[in-house]
């Protein structure tokens, strides 16, 4: 009987879940392509995306404070009992109370991050642009000095090191110095962006809050129109998909981002104690890029390792196994500490995502490729397990690894021997 009702299951909200998910990616794929393309398209579309950078600021603000949001509503609501006064205001005004202290905390955050780093952030770029080049002759005549007790190679690092300081030399005078007027202005213009930026993020943080005020009006006419055009078992399945994709994206980007801070704090600890040149701008990078999932340590340690040897080739092997000691730590306790199995990929699948979405979208593809192929495979885990339970066979992969054939008409299994 209970066979019966496992397999008395219909597959048109399965497919039609599928088919949606094919038809949005794809749409996806070919309006990146028309986009890119065609420059007419791409100048509009550049447009449209510079007028609405404050709401999509807003937004994404917005759906990073909504968990916290949510938590501080429900903490007031679970203790407004206990007030017999005002217990029926807290509870009405328990969103709205937890909106202005995730704003608080969120402003703060901000000015803590500009007070703290901002300053010796500016000093540490400041002090290696005066002090990079005496390092980099340092660094040459160390590797000079190291070469030169191994005949077999002096003659041919000689040579390199030359060739490398005429093509400097001629980059200079032939490329650089010609350019100073264009650099001038890419930096003034680098100026104004910051400054825009700027003024972006704070129109984004009033965004945010309409955004976390209107949350469950947004999700109310979200709703409204998938029951309206789409069958009501389709319109469940591809809600509950919803569902699993905010669960999938809120999860593997706010751990993201926290995990990040922790490691980008780590970092700068640790370089302090080693006394490791730069711990500000180093740590920056190394948080920054840890961001990305698996790849990230690897592209923040490159030019991190090459800071570091400049000013000291002995600490620049400090540094990476420092770094790399760190690294073994966030990908084996705090990494799955806080981020779990957000996506409930395997390794293998990280890095098929990371390299497939990296290659077609770049940075942005790198970044958030993880989870969306997360919610790819599971709509595809989704419809096969249909089909399986359909033949009333096993659901789970490790049950199929001993499994030899299968007999098309009972589905009836045979193990290997």
């Amino acid at each position: 009987m209970d066979n019966e009702k496992k397999t008395n299951w219909n597959i048109r909200p399965y497919l039609a879940m599928g088919l949606t998910a094919f038809i949005v990616i794809a749409a996806a794929i070919v309006f990146f392509f028309f986009i890119d393309r065609y420059s007419g398209a791409s100048k509009f579309m550049s447009l449209v995306i510079k007028a609405l950078q404050p709401i999509l600021v807003g937004v994404f603000l917005g759906y990073l404070l909504n968990p916290l949001v949510n938590r501080i509503q429900d903490f007031i609501k679970k203790h407004s009992v206990k007030c017999k006064k005002c217990g029926k205001w807290l509870t009405n005004s328990a969103r709205g109370i937890g909106i202005v202290i995730a704003m608080a905390l969120l402003i703060f955050a901000v000015v803590l991050l500009v007070w703290l780093i901002g300053p010796q952030l500016y000093t540490t770029i400041e002090g290696l642009i005066v002090t990079l080049p005496s390092q980099a002759k340092s660094t040459v005549n160390w590797l000079k000095d190291v070469i030169q007790q191994n005949d077999a190679f002096e003659k041919y690092a000689e040579t390199i090191i030359t060739e490398v300081t005429v093509f400097a030399q001629n980059f200079l005078k032939t490329e650089v110095i010609p350019r100073t007027k264009d650099i001038v202005t890419q930096v003034t213009g680098g100026i104004l962006v910051i400054a825009k930026g700027l003024i972006n993020f704070i129109i984004g943080m009033i965004v945010c809050i309409y955004v976390l005020i209107e949350k469950d009006h947004f999700k109310g006419i979200f709703k409204k129109a998938l029951y309206a055009f789409f069958p009501t078992r389709a319109a469940n399945s591809i809600l509950k998909t919803a569902r699993k994709s905010d669960k999938i994206f809120g999860g593997f980007i706010v751990g993201k981002i926290i995990d990040s801070i922790i490691i980008g704090i780590l970092t700068y600890i640790v370089l302090l104690i080693f006394r490791i040149p730069y711990p500000v701008l180093v740590s920056v990078i190394v948080g920054v890029t840890n961001v990305i999932p698996f790849f990230g340590p690897y592209i923040g340690a490159v030019p991190s390792l090459l800071l570091v040897l400049l000013a000291s080739p002995i600490k620049a092997l400090y540094f990476l196994i420092i770094l790399i000691v760190i690294q073994q730590i966030d990908g084996n306790i705090i990494g799955p500490k806080i981020l779990g199995n957000s996506t409930g990929l395997s390794s293998f699948w990280v890095v098929f995502a990371i390299m497939l979405f990296g290659g077609v979208f770049g940075f942005w593809g790198m970044l958030f490729g993880v989870p969306v192929f997360g919610v790819i495979y599971y709509i595809i885990d989704g419809i096969a397990e249909y089909f399986l339970r359909k033949k009333n066979m096993p659901l789970h992969s490790e049950q199929y690894n001993d499994i030899d054939t299968v007999e098309p008409e009972t589905h009836k299994i045979t193990n290997k021997e």
